[in-house]
């Protein structure tokens, strides 16, 4: 029997991960810090200077004109943050509306909205502490040019005018569906490759004895989605306890009151300790579910293909990274969901969807929307064509029963001046 070691990162870790990922104000407020840091060393910087008063005519470096400068700086940085949290807000909306909810995640998780923001908060927090140090307000203390402060004033101002050019195009990149699709497909790929790893990954496994009446474990605390589960932690506990867990809920399956968790074999665990081992959430993450990839890919092409949309090229273009992520599975054995603790003996089984599944969530909804259009009917062909050809041999079969699914779906929805159109096969569907 096949069964792989353990390679789980810790809970705490996994979780700082996933907040920073969805955090709007983790990295703004370091920046923050950092300019509060910066504007006290520049003014330090200017007093060991200690340059006379218009010593750079070509600069600012009177402490009253620097005042106003940097009130003006922090006036319209001020605006810019309402600005760009306002577009983002829209965007977030946009996303949820015409593609689907489970989006909105790409566009928080979006590197350039919380670099931007930063950015204009940094400034902003740098401008107020030269304004409240202004020099020229206090007749008794010593005066000096802010060379070094107004020098990097100016700086991080050039610096938000380019950040905001690009938060534009950022933006407005990713509400292009192309590139959507392309994040949504990319971030999908390292689950995929954990949860379908490649045969040589395994190792050999004696089976675990069943226990004839396992003990079951059910949950009683908050509730919630489980979106990781620390492997290692379950293992150990189990070999401390001389016995195997047979986890009955996976990766993004909702823990309700009295949820069946799993199954105790050979040993006296509680639900307690068991469940201290998941990470449990309001929402699913691509972190140890391949399926919620799937599922958001499917729920952009279904949304394209409804009436109220009728976009039958999005569902294609959703298609093609569906197509793509399903070679990438279907090349890779089944994952048996075994984990073995360093002796080599088996201690967990997780819950874990195989290719056909993964098939069947992709697919069958995609299917039936979209059974109706020509464009898509021909781009499901191709992709059958291309999974039948590329696929081991065992595989075909799931695909087969898929490509039936879909012939008889087209023969009751199309109408039938369009059956001979829609019988091709095409990578474009109509181009």
């Amino acid at each position: 029997m096949r069964a792989l070691p353990v390679r789980s990162e810790p809970l705490w870790r996994t979780d700082f991960r996933q907040r920073i990922a969805v955090s709007l104000w983790f990295l703004p407020t370091i920046f923050a810090a950092a300019a509060i840091v910066a504007a006290n060393l520049t003014i330090w910087l200017d007093s060991q200077v200690d340059a006379p008063i218009g010593v750079r005519p070509d600069l600012v470096s009177d402490p009253g004109t620097a005042a106003t400068f940097a009130g003006a700086i922090a006036a319209a940085t001020l605006a810019f943050v309402a600005v760009v949290f306002a577009t983002t807000l829209v965007a977030i909306q946009l996303a949820a509306s015409q593609y689907s909810p489970r989006t909105v995640r790409i566009f928080i998780r979006s590197r350039i909205t919380r670099v931007t923001l930063g950015l204009f908060l940094a400034t902003f927090v740098f401008s107020v502490i030269i304004l409240v140090s202004d020099r020229a307000s206090v007749p008794s203390a010593a005066q000096f040019a802010p060379i070094v402060s107004v020098t990097t004033l100016l700086a991080l101002t050039v610096a938000t005018v380019f950040g905001f050019v690009a938060y534009l195009h950022g933006v407005v990149r990713l509400m292009r569906v192309q590139y959507l699709l392309e994040t949504i497909a990319t971030e999908s790929r390292p689950a995929i490759e954990e949860s379908f790893p490649p045969a040589s990954a395994y190792v050999d496994a004696e089976p675990p004895l069943a226990d004839p009446s396992p003990r079951r474990l059910c949950y009683t605390g908050p509730t919630g989605v489980i979106t990781a589960t620390d492997l290692h932690g379950l293992v150990e506990l189990c070999r401390q306890n001389q016995c195997w867990l047979e986890l009955t809920v996976g990766v993004g399956e909702y823990l309700g009151h009295g949820t069946p968790v799993a199954l105790v074999h050979g040993g006296d665990l509680r639900e307690g300790d068991v469940t201290r081992f998941f990470l449990i959430r309001g929402e699913r993450t691509f972190v140890q579910d391949p399926a919620f990839g799937f599922r958001q890919l499917a729920d952009v092409a279904i949304r394209a293909l409804s009436p109220a949309v009728n976009d039958p090229t999005t569902g294609v273009q959703a298609i093609d990274r569906i197509g793509d992520l399903l070679a990438l599975t279907g090349s890779r054995p089944d994952p048996t969901g075994l984990r073995v603790d360093a002796s080599g003996t088996v201690r967990v089984k997780r819950k874990l969807r195989n290719f056909d599944a993964m098939l069947v969530l992709a697919l069958t909804e995609v299917i039936r929307y979209g059974a109706d259009a020509p464009q898509v009917v021909r781009r499901l062909r191709g992709m059958f064509d291309e999974l039948q050809s590329t696929l081991p041999a065992d595989r075909k079969a799931a695909i087969g029963r898929q490509r039936s699914l879909l012939e008889a779906a087209a023969d009751a929805a199309l109408p039938a001046p369009f059956t001979e159109v829609a019988s091709a096969a095409d990578r474009e569907g109509l181009g």
